[in-house]
């Protein structure tokens, strides 16, 4: 048992070996008395789901929990209250296209440092640096932050997708828990990712949209033509051998047919020039753009669409604002107004695969308001749930596992108050393979925390370890160190919800994947609470020793 007071030193003071201290998730539990929507357009009231090992063991209304399982049951208030919302279960939500910034990106083989040249600054023969159709994203720089923003938007799985260049490489499909990507993942190269808004950052070719469009042609008829080449060359080794153009041969699949291509559009346009230039024969997926319906007639193919939901907000034709006159929006923005809310609805009617992704979204959870307003503009609130779950799941490969509440699939869920679509969709928990997240609701801030705390953080029985935290700041919003045996961590947040302050900490300072969360409800100058991160929990005591108006205590 000694060696759990040893995991509590590795989380707030480095990095361990994770083969050695990862803790095993909880055996079973059994989520009763709850709303279930085990897929779209399907609903069972009072019903319970047992989840053993991170996998969905039952389903149903008439499930006896088994003896060993832990109870998980949520408060619903007075059985009077005819306004209490019930408490309902989702399956998971799935992104299909997560852009990882360009600096989580690595590169994917050779020598290459993934800006087209090699480490000693030469040019990599036969490749701009626009091309990098054989980039990867990086298993050590699992992106902890955008995960757990996503996490707490309700989605547990990601299509994660490279952010940068004109062929931009492969993306990995994985879980959104902690632990990361050795934890999460799912597949590799799932699809190759494209976009023709690029142009060379250093000046060079190409610095046009044409000439974008023209290194882009080339780059696929060069792989097509290398894998001709060669295939000749192989067949009759007599006659010359072909040049080896490094990296395009990871385009074979797409050229096949056998991997998606998904081409990011910026406008109506663009999207008509992406289904000219690319060949009927490849898999064809956009990431599109909001402004479909204005060209849809013109659409050749029925290519999926990976829809963002980012609506444009009304535009201020008041007479006069602050002296000023507004009456000068274009007939084309109040057109678009009007319009873009019925976009995903009319993608639908037309016979287009849709999914919806929080792409565009600047916080993952405004996506539920956006899809409560394309309900209401006409699209189906079950193709809406569907495009966010069954549809990824069947376009990604994992229909037999994700998607559904059932039994065999894993457990990633989503449990919320009321129904998942609304203008305020207030999340409860999501599991991401049986592990459960626990979201708090955020309150107005009743306390004011800043200053200096003396923190004694432990496991019962097995020791204390001394840490620092200052804080200063507005409680809705605050900056803060963590100081652990002399070492300073800024906190990647620090909030006030009623009497609760709740920090959250990278644990990639440490060395490790994911967050450190701590919780401690404030009494006065005195509180209490308990933190976790990856490697499990531990109890929080504090006193503020000094107050923020204290010069020790500024940050």
């Amino acid at each position: 048992m000694r060696y759990v007071f040893f995991v509590l030193c590795a989380l707030l003071i480095g990095p361990l070996h994770a083969a050695e201290l990862r803790q095993p998730l909880p055996s079973t539990y059994a989520i009763v008395d709850v709303r279930i929507v085990p897929a779209p357009g399907e609903v069972l009231e009072s019903a319970t789901i047992v989840v053993r090992d991170g996998i969905i063991e039952a389903v149903g209304s008439d499930i006896e929990p088994p003896p060993d399982a832990a109870l998980v049951t949520f408060e619903r208030g007075s059985e009077n209250d005819e306004d209490q919302p019930p408490i309902t279960v989702y399956a998971g939500l799935i992104d299909p296209y997560l852009a990882v910034a360009s600096d989580e990106n690595s590169d994917g083989g050779g020598n290459d440092n993934g800006n087209g040249d090699d480490e000693d600054g030469g040019s990599v023969p036969g490749r701009h640096p626009l091309i990098r159709p054989d980039r990867r994203l990086d298993p050590a720089a699992w992106p902890a932050d955008t995960v757990e923003a996503h996490r707490r938007a309700g989605f547990t799985t990601a299509l994660m997708a490279p952010a940068v260049g004109l062929l931009r490489g492969n993306s990995v499909l994985a879980n959104l828990g902690d632990g990361g990507m050795s934890a999460n993942l799912l597949a590799e190269n799932v699809a190759q990712h494209a976009h023709l808004d690029e142009r060379s950052p250093d000046g060079n070719y190409p610095q046009s949209l044409m000439g974008s469009v023209a290194l882009f042609r080339q780059s696929l008829l060069d792989a097509a033509w290398q894998q001709s080449a060669r295939n000749a060359w192989q067949a009759n080794p007599a006659q010359s051998r072909p040049e080896w153009l490094a990296g395009m041969d990871v385009l074979a699949p797409v050229l096949a047919g056998e991997q998606p291509l998904v081409v990011k559009s910026e406008d109506a346009l663009d999207s008509l020039r992406i289904l000219d230039l690319v060949d009927g024969e490849i898999d064809l997926v956009l990431v599109g753009h909001g402004e479909e319906y204005k060209r849809l007639d013109d659409f050749d193919r029925k290519v999926p669409h990976i829809l963002p939901l980012d609506f444009p907000a009304a535009p201020d034709v008041e007479a006069e604002n602050d002296g000023h006159d507004n009456r000068d929006a274009s007939l084309e923005e109040l057109r678009h107004w009007k319009y873009a809310p019925e976009n995903p609805a009319r993608l639908v009617e037309a016979g287009f695969p849709v999914l919806l992704t929080a792409h565009g979204q600047s916080n993952p959870e405004d996506l539920f308001g956006q899809v409560a307003k394309a309900v209401e503009h006409g699209l189906d609130a079950d193709a809406a749930l569907a495009a966010l779950t069954t549809g990824p799941a069947e376009w990604l490969g994992i229909a037999d596992r994700a998607g559904r509440i059932a039994a065999g699939y894993m457990a990633n869920l989503v449990i919320v108050d009321g129904e998942l679509f609304g203008e305020e969709t207030t999340i409860n928990e999501v599991w991401v393979d049986g592990h459960r997240f626990e979201l708090t609701r955020l309150v107005p801030p009743e306390v004011d925390p800043a200053g200096t705390w003396d923190l004694t953080l432990g496991l019962a029985g097995m020791g204390d370890v001394d840490a620092t935290l200052k804080l200063s700041g507005e409680p809705a919003n605050m900056d803060g160190i963590l100081v652990v045996m002399g070492n300073e961590t800024p906190l990647s947040e620090a909030r006030v919800s009623g009497k609760r302050l709740q920090v959250r900490i990278d644990a990639a300072r440490f060395g490790e994947a994911g967050t450190i969360t701590i919780n401690m409800d404030i009494d006065g100058d005195r509180g209490r609470g308990n933190g976790s991160g990856p490697f499990g929990e531990f109890t929080v005591r504090g006193t503020r020793s000094s107050g923020p108006g204290d010069e020790e205590t500024r940050i």
